[in-house]
């Protein structure tokens, strides 16, 4: 079988919505620049966005722009990882999403190797997945605070995966999954194949209207999970 890569989505794909990471923002803008922002701006058509398209459209919208806008971004996220680190021992809303463990055991068992494209912040993603014992799993990642676009992280985490293991990837054996129309959208704007999931804030009906390769209600049916990862090498 051809060496495989599985790029998975956090936040609604691995692990459900917390509480500590909706805080985090409201505490990163004011901490680093005296600004109130309510948690609810930033979700509904914010939902697979990475973290720094988030925090700079929303300075924009306070009056930031062009130089001095950056660095701000890059206070904020500081902020973010800092709270986010001493209080999400504490939150007992983050979890896994159901069968996702079962799933990325057999995966491994395979020899598939597993990375992120995720919105999160590198900090936030790695505290998170070793909150919910899932951080193991994963070798590398493209982290929404490196890019606004979550098709370059993608193609950040090809590349590592391709320096990590010395060998060039064909796009039919790199597979996106995660449970966003965005997410739909990274995979094939870059030319990979893309697994949506309905585990997040997004019913099966849309998701199916942005055309993935594959579609789950969820994790639990994991035959029919690698039978589409394996395709013509089944």
């Amino acid at each position: 079988m051809r060496q495989k890569l599985i790029l998975f989505d956090i936040d609604g794909t691995l692990v459900t919505r917390d509480m500590v990471h909706d805080v985090s923002f409201s505490v990163g803008f004011k901490k680093a620049i005296g600004i109130d922002v309510n948690v609810d701006e930033l979700y509904g058509v914010n939902s697979g966005k990475t973290v720094r398209s988030i925090v700079s459209e929303i300075l924009e919208k306070k009056g930031f722009t062009g130089k001095e806008l950056l660095p701000k971004v890059d206070d904020v996220f500081n902020e973010m990882v800092k709270y986010y680190e001493k209080k999400i021992e504490l939150d007992q809303s983050l979890e896994s999403i159901p069968h996702v463990i079962e799933l990325l055991v057999e995966l491994e068992r395979r020899g598939y190797l597993l990375g992120l494209v995720t919105g999160n912040a590198e900090g936030i993603a790695k505290l998170k997945l070793r909150k919910v014992g899932l951080s193991d799993f994963f070798k590398i990642g493209g982290f929404g605070d490196s890019s606004t676009d979550k098709s370059e992280l993608a193609l950040e985490a090809i590349q590592k995966a391709s320096e990590k293991l010395k060998i060039n990837f064909d796009k039919k054996d790199v597979f996106v999954v995660g449970d966003t129309p965005l997410d739909i959208k990274c995979g094939k704007e870059i030319g990979v194949k893309t697994i949506a999931v309905s585990t997040g804030p997004f019913r099966a009906d849309e998701l199916m209207r942005h055309n993935p390769d594959y579609l789950f209600n969820d994790f639990s049916d994991v035959k029919s999970i690698l039978k589409a990862l394996e395709g013509d090498d089944g």
